[in-house]
């Protein structure tokens, strides 16, 4: 018992190490006018936070909250689904089924598929280029809108392989990159051609993507459901990926990305895992167990600042992450192992660097909290013995005065 309670302390850092607690601020319907607890998008104009919800669409400029929905305002639905802002005065609201709208300080505007050339009220990305045309990530197809004509990209009239269209992404030269579900990423250049990469076409690692975003090089990021972390070095390819068996990532499922534009930390959310932050090969996590977060299915993040993010969460409203300064700079000097991968095979080479002393040892725990396996390391790989059943376990690494734990599958 005492052994599963340790274990259990243990488990809450995982690859990652963590530095000065963040301090949190939790809103939810609860303890503010938040109207609903999952909140699907964030965004920030000027001193003002914007939340949409599954139950209406509320702002929050650090004193006064304001909550709009079919009962006050001109919106058809209260599913709202994406947020853009196009300047001081002016957002754009995704919804469920209400189509896309306009709010330019009092004043909305609506373009669905009864009153526009938009083809479908499912609007769950908005991105406007740099013409100030209009992006729609809808499961019809790709809309864009110049001002005066619509302009659909689908199935049926460009040979896309899904509709289905989740984000939007505009980079430094006008270029467009497009997630999709099960269709691959679609990609247009400043003249909107459209190229189009999957699995099949040029070795992509995941046919979906769930977010997008692209660092001060230009070089896009895709948070994908089932391979990890994906970048892509050229155009269309070679694609670096980090996942469960290349990185200390501890799942493959990621839900939400966005780039601090500042120091580059790359943040990642997940369902299981809470927020995994990731600056150049050090990777961290914040949870429920290391520094209290109220949910770990992380569904939004923003940045208002270096120090200051806001979360999303699936559950449990919006979260305020105030950072330590070190921290927000990326100064990590206690992250120390890199242990990779996490789901191997019996007889497989674990690699782990960090190890500084030659009197390091390991031990491997199975799921009962039983020690199958104790032993010394005085290197950086390790190789697991041919007797493991297939299952989770836990690896815990003893180094001088230091411990690290980290999960492993054995296949």
């Amino acid at each position: 018992m005492i052994l599963n309670k340790w274990l259990s302390l243990l488990l809450s850092f995982g690859s990652f190490f963590c530095l000065t607690q963040p301090i949190l601020t939790v809103y939810n319907s609860q303890n503010s006018p938040l109207p609903f607890n999952t909140i699907r998008c964030i965004a920030i104009q000027n001193n003002t936070k914007w939340f949409g919800t599954d139950n209406g669409l509320a702002s929050f400029d650090g004193l006064n909250w304001q909550v709009y929905d079919t009962t006050n305002t001109p919106l058809l639905d209260n599913d709202i689904r994406a947020l853009k802002v196009e300047n001081d005065s002016v957002i754009w609201i995704g919804t469920m089924q209400g189509g896309v709208y306009r709010k330019s300080n009092n004043s909305w505007i609506n373009y669905n598929e009864s009153n526009s050339g938009l083809h479908d009220n499912l609007v769950r990305g908005i991105e406007i280029d740099s013409l100030g045309y209009l992006w729609l990530a809808t499961s019809e197809g790709v809309s864009m809108y110049d001002g005066q004509s619509w302009t659909l990209w689908n199935i049926a009239n460009n040979g896309l392989l899904t509709n289905n269209i989740t984000s939007i992404k505009t980079g430094f030269n006008n270029e467009k990159y497009i997630g999709t579900i099960n269709g691959g990423l679609l990609y247009f250049d400043a003249l909107n051609n459209l190229t189009m990469h999957s699995i099949v076409e040029s070795g992509l690692p995941d046919n979906s993507s769930l977010a997008i975003d692209v660092d001060n090089n230009g070089q896009p990021w895709f948070a994908t459901p089932a391979a990890g972390l994906v970048t892509d070095i050229g155009i269309g390819g070679p694609w670096e990926r980090f996942n469960m068996s290349n990185s200390p990532i501890p799942t493959n499922g990621l839900t939400c990305l966005a780039i601090d534009q500042t120091d580059q930390r790359i943040f990642l959310g997940t369902e299981l895992f809470g927020l995994i932050i990731k600056k150049n090969n050090i990777w961290f996590t914040y949870n429920q167990d290391n520094i209290g977060l109220p949910d770990n299915y992380i569904t939004s993040i923003a940045h208002e600042s270096n120090q200051v993010k806001w979360i999303g969460t699936f559950n449990h409203g919006v979260i305020r992450l105030e950072e330590n300064t070190s921290n927000s700079l990326g100064n990590y000097p206690l992250q120390r192992y890199s242990v990779y991968p996490t789901v191997i095979n019996e007889g497989q080479t674990l690699f782990i660097q960090g190890i500084k002393s030659n009197r390091a040892s390991i031990k491997l725990i199975n799921q009962f909290g039983e020690i199958i396996l104790e032993d010394n390391i005085g290197e950086d790989t390790f190789q697991l013995p041919s007797f493991f059943s297939p299952g989770m376990y836990q690896l815990i690494i003893h180094d001088n005065e230091l411990v690290h734990t980290q999960k492993l599958v054995i296949r």
